[in-house]
């Protein structure tokens, strides 16, 4: 997932006007993160930004931060190819609001800044907040480096120079000037892209969905048969089964559907936005305005999804990248030497800035999310408690941003070329698994203890991570990361059909045996009851 190349012709004017149009809005973009966020003088600033905006402005960040490239490129390739299944896709990512909206509440009346902040409130010392840095840097990380991958095929395809040095370069470049803008400013330069991106990603998805419809004179049902004759099942297009009828396959479907629906809501950076509003209603307010911005862009993907299937179709898009992620870029080059090229070039143009704003989004929300959980939690709270210098604290943060970001591009760079789209769905999945049953427990459930916390976290962690190391992803197939290799025993390619009900089991589990020792010792240890009675409290 997340892998860009995009089919261009040779050098021509139009080619020009676009390559000129998109470095230019690179640079805009740039200026505006680090103009914005200059003055951020306190970790909190750093951590997540101002709490002065208001629910639009914050619904608008978090929108941003929420449309990532697999929504804007992997599933309107899915929905491209095989129809229905995907449709369900980007139903599911609109769904995952519902986890959101359940969890803006609890964590902003929780005033944290990380989730570290939030797992301290459950159980006392520095075993939490270790935990909840492991969880972050365990979705965080992936995620960048995916994204990384993705923002340099895009920059390299557009600037003509499709070849893999060329690809690796600009990865190095674009990482780079990310890098240095997080340093800069932090969370509160970063609110400035996410909220562009929202606008850019909206206008130029719907304008570029209505550009279909227009195609076909506005008759639906003629797109939608010219869709079904496109895509990879010419018949079944909008029939359940596009992505597999065995069992095995459809298991994966159900595991991608709990992970977006799971994992979408309970990314690091999406939560940080939660983090910055300045109140439990403005929060909750906020998520909404959000639900208004990104349910249009999920019905132009599927539009568009359906427009590159009647126009393009599935074969010319395979040709491509075999995962389908050159769809939307497809659709967008035919636009562009369609019956009106000014206005398709134009929209071109636009759909690779709203790509490229939303890879500059979400590397920029998971490094200042990861520098958090590191500064704060492992920093301040684990390694030197007894030390509180905001100053030093705020170095420490720099420092994880460059170290951290390097590491993304080292290990970007390392696997460009490489069929890495599947971290991106261990990203959600690590989210899905760990992230979102530890918020869920401890917010929900009172008897939730320091230990069912830490089983949650690190055995919902290792089984995600195990599993896809020994999955047809990694090994034993031609699309995996290395197709030459076969140690895949685990013959499923999304675990979360068992990681999620593992994790959520743990905790349970461990929880209440944990609780029934206690209760036969005949006491509760302090450090737990007093966090109870907090989480009682806040809660």
């Amino acid at each position: 997932m997340s892998h860009m190349s995009i089919a261009l012709a040779s050098a021509t004017t139009d080619q020009t006007f676009v390559v000129l149009g998109f470095m230019l809005f690179i640079t805009i973009t740039l200026f505006l993160s680090v103009f914005s966020g200059l003055d951020s003088e306190s970790p909190k600033e750093f951590y997540i930004g101002t709490e002065k905006a208001s629910p639009i402005t914050n619904g608008l960040a978090i929108a941003g931060s929420f449309v990532s490239t697999s929504l804007l490129l992997t599933i309107t390739g899915v929905v491209a190819t095989v129809g229905l299944d995907g449709i369900t896709m980007a139903t599911d990512v609109l769904l995952s609001f519902g986890l959101l909206i359940l969890l803006a509440r609890p964590l902003q009346q929780s005033r944290s800044q990380t989730l570290g902040d939030v797992f301290a409130r459950r159980a006392s010392g520095a075993g939490p907040r270790v935990a909840a840095a492991v969880a972050t840097l365990a979705a965080a990380g992936p995620f960048l480096v995916v994204q990384l991958i993705g923002a340099g095929n895009v920059t390299a395809n557009l600037l003509g120079f499709p070849g893999l040095g060329a690809q690796r370069l600009c990865t190095v470049v674009i990482g780079g000037l990310v890098v240095t803008c997080g340093i800069l400013s932090g969370a509160r330069g970063l609110t400035s892209v996410q909220i562009l991106a929202a606008g850019v990603t909206l206008g130029a998805m719907t304008a570029a969905a209505l550009s279909v419809i227009a195609l076909f004179h506005g008759k639906l049902n003629s797109l939608f048969t010219a869709a079904d004759s496109g895509g990879a099942y010419p018949g079944r297009y909008f029939s359940p089964g596009g992505l597999g009828l065995s069992g095995t396959d459809r298991v994966d479907f159900i595991g991608i559907q709990l992970t977006l629906v799971l994992g979408s809501a309970a990314m690091p950076h999406v939560l940080n936005r939660i983090h910055a509003t300045g109140d439990p209603v403005i929060a909750r307010r906020a998520v909404k305005y959000a639900i208004w911005i990104v349910a249009p862009v999920c019905l132009a993907v599927v539009f568009l999804g359906i427009g590159a299937a009647a126009k393009v179709g599935a074969r010319s898009i395979f040709s491509g990248k075999p995962n389908g992620d050159d769809a939307l870029m497809s659709l967008a080059q035919y636009l562009s030497k369609g019956p009106q090229p000014v206005i398709g070039t134009i929209l071109f143009t636009a759909i690779a800035c709203a790509v490229f704003l939303s890879v500059l989004s979400v590397v920029g929300g998971n490094i200042v999310a990861a520098a958090g959980a590191i500064a704060k939690d492992v920093y301040r709270h684990a390694a030197r408690p007894a030390q509180q210098d905001p100053g030093r604290e705020l170095a420490v943060a720099r420092t994880a941003v460059f170290f951290f970001g390097l590491a993304g591009i080292a290990i970007a760079v390392l696997l460009q070329g490489y069929s890495a789209g599947f971290l991106a769905q261990l990203t959600t999945t690590v989210a899905a698994s760990v992230v979102a049953p530890a918020l869920l427990y401890s917010f929900y459930w009172k008897g939730y203890t320091r230990a069912g916390l830490l089983c949650t976290v690190y055995g919902g962690t290792l089984i995600t991570f195990v599993l896809y190391a020994f999955s047809p992803l990694v090994s034993g197939s031609s699309s995996a990361l290395f197709p030459d290799r076969d140690f895949a025993w685990f013959h499923h390619s999304n675990p979360a059909v068992i990681s999620i009900p593992v994790a959520f089991l743990l905790g349970w589990g461990v929880s209440t045996l944990d609780r029934r020792r206690d209760d036969t010792e005949g006491e509760v240890p302090p450090a737990r009851a007093s966090s109870s009675r907090a989480g009682q409290k806040t809660w």
